[in-house]
C-alpha cells in the first residue's frame, strides 16, 4: 500500500494525525439505557444452578484435580522452597483440601449417594487385615473360589476337553517335521 493509501485508511494512525480538540461526541446509542426489569434480571444467570448428578461428579472431579495439582507442587517443592513461597504452596494445599471437605459436607443425602457410587466403585482389599489378624471394617471380598474366567470365549467355555488325549508338548523341530517344513 502506498503512502497515500495509508493516510486515507481510517485505521492508520500516523505522525501527521491532528490531535482531537474538545470532548468526544457521544454516539447515537451511548447514553440510552433500556427500561430496567423488576427483580434484577441481570443477575439471573449468576444464580448457582442446581446440582444434577453429572454436575456433582464434574465439580468433585474439578476440586480433586485442583487438590492433586496442589499436592504435587507441595511434595515437589517441600525440600526446595523456603519462606513465603513454601507458605503459599502449603496454604494452597490446605485450601484445596478444605474446599473438597466443604463440598462433601454441603451435599444432600441423594447427592452423597451419587458421589459414593463414584468414589467407592471398587470394594476395599482386606488381604492385609486378614493376614495380620486385624479386625476388618466392612464386608469381606472372596479371593479364592470358582470364578468365571473373563478371557475365555463362549465356544471355549462350552467345549469339553475330557476326551482330548493328544499331547501338546514337543519341540520346534517336532512341529516342523509334523508340518513338513
Amino acid at each position: 500500500m502506498s503512502e497515500e493509501g495509508k493516510s486515507k485508511s481510517k485505521n492508520f494512525k500516523g505522525k501527521n494525525r491532528r490531535p482531537r480538540r474538545g470532548p468526544r461526541k457521544p454516539g447515537p446509542n451511548k447514553n440510552k439505557q433500556g427500561p430496567r426489569k423488576e427483580g434484577g434480571g441481570a443477575n439471573k444467570s449468576r444464580r448457582p444452578k442446581s446440582l444434577t448428578p453429572a454436575r456433582i461428579l464434574q465439580k468433585y472431579d474439578n476440586l480433586l484435580e485442583q487438590h492433586i495439582v496442589a499436592r504435587r507442587k507441595l511434595y515437589e517443592m517441600h525440600g526446595r522452597a523456603q519462606g513465603r513461597q513454601l507458605e503459599k504452596i502449603q496454604n494452597n494445599f490446605q485450601t484445596t483440601l478444605e474446599a473438597i471437605r466443604r463440598f462433601e459436607t454441603n451435599l444432600k443425602d441423594w447427592q452423597i449417594e451419587v458421589l459414593k457410587e463414584k468414589i467407592d466403585r471398587y470394594p476395599a482389599d482386606r488381604q492385609f487385615s486378614a493376614t495380620h489378624g486385624l479386625e476388618p471394617k466392612g464386608e469381606e471380598v472372596p479371593f479364592a473360589g470358582d470364578f468365571e474366567d473373563p478371557h475365555l470365549l463362549p465356544t471355549q467355555i462350552e467345549a469339553d476337553y475330557s476326551n482330548d488325549t493328544e499331547e501338546s508338548i514337543g519341540t520346534i523341530e517336532d512341529y516342523k517335521n509334523y508340518k513338513g517344513l
